[in-house]
């Protein structure tokens, strides 16, 4: 591997970042952000979830939060020396401050919370932490794990590193079955993801994939409808937090099928796998339900 192609980790200026986002988000970004995430599927046999797809009365979705005012400058910027083509996202977790707002002036801030050295095989991880505002109040707090899979050996260490958690050793209290679409990506994409691994196939089978898969935060999104639905009698705003980790791919058209156990408190373990081919493609999830 080339000097090039592996890139000295600044961890000095990562450490010091403080990252700032800007959009505005209109009714309509939240009806494409719904729809991306299925609700269009759902409100075909279920009237109550056309608050989330029509003008009137427009709700959001928690998740929204992860891709209102992103601000990615750190990745592609030389100076922070990270091998921005080996960038895997590892996790995503959201903490609700309040109800997320179906339009506002949304802003952000960011900054890296920590980053762990791996060793020069193995790469290093970094979590970054993004707190949204809705017309300069704060709404959410998001908090991503990022696989640096050419930056390891920096000279770090792996102490404190973020660490999933185990499902509990016994059989799941319940679950919930979510359809996807076969274009569910391509509609996903006008929130902002527009890598070509989800929509154009040569793309996909460069990278070993037999067609475009669903972006993960898609698939996150969804697991946190299906807890919505199984456990919160379909009331988003009772959704506090959310996270986990991402194990597999998902492919546009399988059905995501929500296990979960209950903790007590409001509290709930989940994982997520494709029914189709019994796949593991969410782990260690961990949610609050008011």
């Amino acid at each position: 591997m080339s000097e090039a192609d592996s890139p000295k980790l600044n961890y000095d200026l990562l450490m010091a970042y403080e990252g700032k986002g800007k959009q505005d988000w209109s009714v309509k970004d939240t009806i494409i952000y719904n729809l991306g995430v299925g609700f269009g599927i759902s409100a075909i046999d279920d009237p109550e979830q056309l608050r989330f797809v029509l003008e009137d009365k427009i709700a959001s979705f928690p998740t929204m939060g992860a891709v209102v005012a992103i601000s990615a400058g750190m990745y592609a910027d030389p100076r922070y020396g990270i091998a921005y083509n080996k960038i895997l996202h590892g996790e995503e977790a959201i903490e609700l401050l309040r109800t997320m707002p179906p339009s506002a002036n949304f802003t952000s801030t960011n900054k890296v919370d920590g980053i762990w050295d791996r060793g020069a095989e193995g790469g290093a991880i970094m979590q970054v932490s993004r707190t949204v505002f809705a017309d300069d109040e704060a709404v959410a707090i998001n908090r991503s794990v990022y696989m640096l899979r050419g930056n390891g050996g920096f000279g770090g260490s792996m102490e404190g590193a973020p660490k999933a958690a185990a499902a509990p050793d016994r059989d799941p209290d319940g679950y919930y079955d979510l359809a996807t679409r076969d274009e569910q990506a391509l509609i996903y994409r006008l929130s902002g993801d527009t890598n070509p691994l989800h929509s154009v196939p040569k793309v996909a089978a460069k990278a070993g994939f037999p067609k475009p898969i669903l972006m993960g935060l898609c698939n996150w999104a969804i697991a946190a409808r299906g807890l919505v639905a199984g456990l919160a009698d379909g009331d988003q705003t009772r959704l506090k937090r959310v996270g986990a980790r991402f194990a597999s791919v998902v492919y546009p058209g399988e059905t995501i099928r929500t296990e979960y156990w209950k903790l007590g408190d409001g509290d709930v373990a989940f994982r997520c796998r494709v029914v189709e081919r019994d796949q593991i493609v969410l782990t260690g999830g961990k949610a609050t339900i008011a």
